[in-house]
């Protein structure tokens, strides 16, 4: 762990790194180094022996050459990235080194460079040196300047809020405030031009003409200056604007500056009358300065300047919390055709159609505790506190009329913007994910007919109690996974015409209720797919088959069976899924042979490249896999040639009628061609009758799977036969799992 910190230190870096943190949150551990490399502080109360080095080197090399201007570096530690600062006093002497160990970044296009972090933490630095200098002197002579010390506590406070008050919930009215406030001047303003994006905090009378200048004179002259400059600017003579008028406000402007661009301004005005600025507030606005911009980052939305879907959560919570059985109603909206802009006149086009709509959501007039953002893509929402639904509607209604009757961008002329919308009450006790569920919902049927509309959402009876069943089968499958009531069970894939093909077993899941009843897997897996819980349920039956597998030792190979799983499109998304597969199978000790893969004929279509890749790897490991429901997907014919799989199952729509429907049987005929030429195996599913099960071995199918040739049994059954033919002396060498009933 290295070092201890040296008890002798009687500098507290605590302030200073709470700060930090709080502009830089990747940041882990923050260490205080004095000029002879002994640690003085650190925010875990270690010393990092991988660091040390870097200390000593950076140190050595300033005493070497005391004129070099060198401010410190970046090194990657591991995967973790860590920054070292040389602090230096006004004369140039060392005053120490400030290190800061950010977290682990899993790619390196992601690290941040030394010259954007130290940019960030520009003014924290700064202070950092003119304290560190002042304790020396301190010290030294017994003297000691208390200012920046109240600027330090100042600056942690403000900067430390974590949930704004301000009406506009984004933080950034709450900082400009505090600013104004402390710095005691007239007015402050903030300006993102490129966000869309202005703050005002007004400390004395106004008229809205003077604020409307001084908002011309940011827009047009100040911002301009400091892109040009680069620097805070300090002007405290009375000006003239560009018509001849006066602009009787003294005024210091500070550029926000973003990878050595100026992106915006945040600006102090005094009248003419008052004081004058100084240093003082110069450095007080300029520390804020890059908390501003990382609230900017991470609530506001870079193409529009509305807030984004995150900030748009946390906002709509904090409103909810305040007033849990207020009346309020979201407004849901989706651009109609944005794709034809961005497919005929490129993104940069769909982007200024998207800002227009924007600026029309944003200019509409919103009840207090209101938020409007941007999902994502094309779409918008409201929350409108207060509102019913026929005044949501209203709402609503001038928002379309406004976006419909916007002028396009000059390159897109002839085009007519329209936008479809959905309004959803929020009633008291519901959750704003149902709320904007039933939106978008509604928003979903105004597109359907024909969009540039308003549809408003009601649930009917029966959808209330269709989500009330879904719900208590969500919770029986949580629940299943904790209590252990799943079941795994193995039915049979019959030869058909040659009796002495090794038999197949697809493994089935069954799920018990609290009672010990079987719950139909029809009913549930929708249920499951639709939470994003089948990669759950496959990692749990394919982790349970090979525990069962392993009970039956080697012996279990000698019978050439094969286990057959589903694989859902859930699972084939994760990109490590072959080599989980393969540590599983080591771990387990169960040969690759036993095992087959089941995936959806969709889900490879959807995916071929990714599905491509991963089946090669699953022979590799020699696993084999198969393709299920096949012959609904149609696109996968041309992909066949150059798929890993040794199976087609053919999709039981085509067996259920196939002594009646000649056409039936015209696609189970093509299929087996394809898998006659391609060297396949074929598997009829939905075997429900002799009749059909008789017709298809006369076709030459493979093997067939149903309830007229055989019914799923209990795994632990279906193993004990097995061994019973591999090796009669080791019948009682299956062992039967915990609450593994045998049901028949």
């Amino acid at each position: 762990m290295g070092k201890r910190v040296a008890s002798t230190s009687s500098f507290d870096f605590g302030p200073y790194a709470q700060i930090l943190k709080t502009l830089l949150p990747r940041s882990r551990v923050i260490y205080l180094y004095a000029p002879d490399g002994d640690l003085l502080w650190s925010s875990d109360g270690t010393d990092s022996a991988d660091l040390q080095p870097r200390i000593v080197e950076l140190l050595e090399s300033a005493k070497a050459n005391p004129a070099a201007e060198a401010a410190g570096s970046r090194q990657m530690l591991g995967e973790a990235p860590a920054y070292t600062f040389l602090l230096r006093d006004e004369l140039g002497a060392v005053l120490g080194v400030t290190a800061v160990l950010c977290r682990e970044i899993s790619r390196e296009g992601d690290v941040p460079s030394f010259e954007s972090v130290e940019r960030t933490l520009s003014p924290l630095l700064v202070l950092a040196r003119r304290d560190l200098a002042q304790q020396r002197v301190l010290v030294e002579t017994g003297r000691f300047n208390i200012a920046d010390t109240q600027e330090l506590q100042w600056l942690l406070d403000v900067t430390h809020v974590d949930a704004p008050a301000d009406s506009s919930g984004d933080g950034l009215q709450t900082l400009l405030d505090a600013f104004a406030l402390r710095s005691e001047c007239d007015l402050a303003l903030l300006h993102l031009p490129g966000r869309r994006l202005e703050r005002v905090s007004v400390r004395c009378a106004i008229l809205p003409e003077e604020l409307e200048t001084l908002r011309g004179v940011v827009g047009t002259h100040l911002h301009r200056v400091t892109q040009l400059q680069q620097r805070t600017l300090i002007v405290n003579k009375v000006r003239e604007t560009g018509a001849g008028g006066l602009v009787p406000f003294r005024i210091l402007c500070v550029p926000l500056i973003r990878r050595g661009q100026v992106v915006g301004v945040a600006v102090a005005f005094n009248r003419a009358a008052n004081r004058a600025f100084g240093n003082r507030e110069a450095r007080m606005l300029e520390r804020l300065g890059p908390r501003l911009l990382e609230i900017v980052d991470m609530r506001f939305d870079t193409t529009t300047g509305l807030l984004t879907r995150h900030a748009f959560d946390e906002q709509a919570a904090a409103v909810l919390a305040r007033n849990p059985q207020g009346l309020r109603a979201l407004v849901y909206a989706d651009v109609d055709q944005l794709h034809s802009v961005n497919d005929l006149y490129g993104f940069e086009a769909g982007d200024a159609v998207l800002r227009a709509i924007a600026d029309v959501w944003r200019a509409q007039e919103l009840p207090a505790e209101s938020a409007i953002a941007r999902l994502a893509g094309d779409r918008f929402v409201a929350l409108l506190d207060g509102a019913s639904t026929d005044a949501a509607r209203a709402w609503a209604e001038t928002t379309r009329l406004a976006v419909s009757e916007l002028v396009p961008p000059e390159r897109c002329a002839g085009l007519s913007l329209a936008a479809s919308f959905g309004v959803a009450t929020l009633a008291p006790g519901s959750t704003l994910e149902h709320a904007l569920a039933g939106a978008e919902s509604a928003c979903r049927s105004a597109k359907e007919q024909g969009g540039n509309r308003i549809e408003c959402f009601s649930l009917p009876a029966a959808r209330i109690a269709q989500q009330q069943g879904e719900l208590k089968l969500y919770r029986e499958l949580v629940d299943a996974f904790e209590q252990g009531r799943f079941r795994l069970y193995a039915q049979p894939l019959a030869p058909m015409w040659d009796l002495s093909r090794p038999m197949r077993y697809e493994i089935l899941i069954r799920l018990l209720d609290a009672r010990g009843q079987a719950i139909a897997a029809e009913r549930f897996l929708p249920v499951a797919a639709r939470h994003q819980l089948l990669g759950r349920i496959d990692r749990w039956v394919f982790g349970e088959l090979l525990t069962r597998l392993a009970a039956c030792g080697s012996s279990l190979a000698e019978t050439e069976a094969m286990f057959s799983v589903n694989l859902s499109l859930q699972s084939l998304q994760q990109p490590d899924l072959a080599a989980q597969i393969r540590t599983a199978l080591i771990a387990a000790r169960v040969a690759p042979s036993l095992i087959n893969f089941e995936i959806n004929e969709k889900a490879i279509v959807g995916r071929i490249d990714e599905s491509e890749r991963f089946l090669t790897e699953l022979a590799t490991l020699g696993c084999s896999a198969s393709i299920d429901d096949f012959g609904t997907g149609g696109s996968s014919l041309a992909y066949l040639k150059s798929l890993k799989v040794s199976t087609l199952k053919i999709d039981g729509v085509f067996i259920k009628d196939l002594l009646t429907n000649p056409r039936s049987e015209s696609m189970v005929r093509a299929i087996l061609q394809i898998a006659r030429q391609l060297e396949l195996d074929t598997v009829a599913e939905c075997v429900e009758s002799q009749e059909a099960g008789a017709h298809l071995a006369t076709l030459g199918v493979t093997y067939g799977q149903g309830m007229a040739l055989a019914e799923p049994k209990p795994l632990n059954e279906v193993l004990e036969g097995l061994m019973k033919k591999a090796a009669p002396l080791l019948t009682e060498a299956v062992v039967l799992a915990p609450g593994d009933d045998r049901v028949h």
